[in-house]
């Protein structure tokens, strides 16, 4: 579906004019709705790849490439930060509607969502009246309402508590089971990463590459089930811990 290729990706540090690489030698490829996680040292550059990946960063050597052409994928790329990012002045539902072209044909898609989410009493709330969880979830709600082809996901659910954390994740996955997007996803959170990803790529310290990566061989059914994900994070810390000794 998509072949990411970053030779080369450096910034002016202010105080130097040496450029500063901070990615280098990435190959990915991405399937046609494949989760893929990418797990690495805090700022190693994993937020910028995300940035390039999704357009919002040009300034970098190598390409991206959509296996049927950019222009209509670009249109169908959903982004979740890490902050909600909902808009102060704006209702739920109005903050959800605000990515669509036509909001009034899609009233039915908004409807099942805020259902999925659990947010269909909350609709005339401001994000400040929301929770944090529930702002969360109204950003997910807000991302898979333009159907996207690609999904991209910078730890959206850091900071958060535990609870909340397992209940937004369950809730990811019930989605997905629904629509089989195509989903990249940062996360610090090996844990997380072996429940929710096909695929997870490990990244090397800054200047970052691709140092390792691993299919998690769990079934969509089997998410939910802690015993069968333990079992497959364990396998997984043990790779985790060679690569970062």
């Amino acid at each position: 579906m998509l072949e990411i290729e970053v030779r080369n990706k450096s910034f002016i540090q202010s105080d130097s004019e040496t450029p500063l690489s901070v990615l280098t030698d990435i190959q990915i490829e991405l399937n046609e709705g494949e989760f893929v996680a990418l797990v690495g040292p805090s700022g190693c550059g994993k937020s910028t790849l995300l940035q390039i990946i999704s357009g919002l960063d040009k300034d970098f050597e190598g390409a991206i490439r959509w296996q049927n052409g950019a222009s209509q994928h670009l249109e169908k790329l959903g982004y979740v930060f890490q902050n909600p990012r909902l808009l102060p002045w704006l209702n739920l539902y109005d903050n959800i509607a605000l990515v669509l072209n036509n909001p009034v044909a899609k009233q039915a898609e908004i409807a099942a969502l805020l259902d999925a989410t659990g947010l269909s009493a909350f609709t005339t709330y401001h994000p400040a009246q929301l929770s944090i969880g529930m702002q969360r979830r109204a950003a997910l709600a807000r991302a898979f309402v333009i159907e996207p082809s690609l999904l991209i996901m910078d730890e959206p659910f850091v900071s958060l508590d535990r609870p909340t954390a397992v209940q937004l994740r369950a809730l990811l996955l019930e989605i997905l089971a629904v629509r089989r997007t195509t989903v990249i996803f940062v996360t610090h959170d090996l844990y997380e990463a072996t429940q929710l990803a096909d695929r997870i790529l490990f990244l090397s310290t800054s200047p970052a590459k691709v140092i390792g990566e691993t299919p998690v061989t769990l079934a969509r059914d089997q998410r939910g089930d802690e015993t069968a994900v333990n079992q497959k994070y364990a396998e997984i810390r043990t790779l985790f811990t060679r690569l970062y000794p």
